[in-house]
């Protein structure tokens, strides 16, 4: 396979009514939420979501002035032993921001820089670059943490960043983010959710996924009679409607046809590289995601909850004028 064949595929952007939709969603509740919102935009592996939070974030800030950094992208590594570390973060932010005490990651003073006092210095830089967006990626990582407290904790300190600075704090991730997302009432009274769905079945999914497919075709040096569009079935059933995962999947096909010196791409170069287990794992993964974000929906069969004073005063009995409901004394012995 050769290099600018690669490069060709990994480069290649296909705008698609999914992205399209969630750039202009992300770009709207940028621009809507108020100050210190935090908004998590969830959704499948390899969907675009950090593409699409990127592009957002430009759309609403095209220019910065000099000095000032309106948005600034973070992604959230495991840097402690496989961990997640808040105080890395904190100091991963305010080298993205551009301190110049702690942009060489081998300052001593950035070394020894205890949690408490880089969340101060943040604080300061968020504030003289007058950032208004914050936006962690592969946020799911806040919830690996070497004790299940920890959760809470660090999403509960970004909510708090954003209420100290006043910055929209924006979480890109796996649905894996909703499971702790969900679980704190405080979190929930400023969160926004930003679904990033994969393609379905229904006939308008299956048009799109068809169009991104043979924008692939011409692209692939294909054997006669075979295209992704020959076997969408097994495109889709090992891809599960994602458009990063036929990208990748594609430059796994073509490694396999490179090295078993194939001059062209055939079906079979995609079925060697696609094994059950991933497709289980993922599939959970999107099950629990779809089925946690659920709208909300007026249920017929609920007693309302409150009644207006328009509806209660309709609902009083009407009597003729000048008559009265007596009140009678209880039925026992005199007192």
């Amino acid at each position: 396979m050769s290099r600018s064949l690669r490069t060709l595929i990994a480069d290649a952007r296909f705008p698609h009514p999914r992205y399209v939709e969630a750039v202009r969603a992300a770009a709207g509740l940028i621009t809507f939420s108020g100050p210190g919102s935090v908004v998590a935009m969830v959704g499948p592996p390899r969907a675009g979501k950090s593409t699409a939070g990127r592009a957002a974030a430009r759309e609403v800030y095209p220019d910065a002035a000099p000095g000032k950094a309106p948005y600034v992208v973070v992604d959230c590594s495991r840097t402690d032993a496989g961990y997640m570390s808040m105080r890395y973060l904190t100091l991963d932010l305010l080298s993205q921001l551009g301190h110049p005490f702690y942009a060489d990651h081998d300052q001593p003073l950035r070394l020894n820089l205890t949690e408490t006092n880089a969340r101060l210095q943040l604080r300061r830089a968020i504030e003289y670059r007058q950032t208004s967006l914050i936006i962690i990626d592969e946020a799911h990582h806040l919830l690996r943490v070497k004790v299940r407290s920890g959760r809470e904790a660090a999403l509960e300190s970004l909510k708090c960043l954003g209420n100290e600075t006043g910055a929209l704090i924006f979480l890109i991730g796996g649905y894996e983010l909703l499971k702790d997302c969900f679980c704190s009432a405080h979190m929930n009274g400023r969160l926004c959710i930003l679904h990033f769905p994969r393609y379905g079945v229904g006939q308008a999914d299956a048009a799109c996924f068809d169009r991104i497919l043979a924008s692939y075709d011409v692209l692939l040096p294909w054997a006669k009679g075979h295209s992704l569009l020959e076997m969408r079935d097994l495109i889709y059933q090992g891809s599960l409607g994602s458009c990063g995962l036929v990208s990748n999947w594609v430059l796994q096909a073509l490694a396999r046809m490179s090295s078993t010196r194939s001059p062209q791409l055939r079906m079979e170069h995609f079925k060697s590289t696609r094994y059950q287990q991933q497709i289980d794992e993922i599939e959970a993964d999107i099950q629990y995601g779809e089925s946690a974000l659920v709208p909300i929906e007026k249920d017929p069969a609920r007693a309302p909850l409150f009644v207006s004073s328009t509806h209660a005063a309709r609902a009083k009995s009407t009597r003729r004028p000048g008559r009265r409901t007596p009140v009678r004394d209880p039925v026992g012995d005199d007192q």
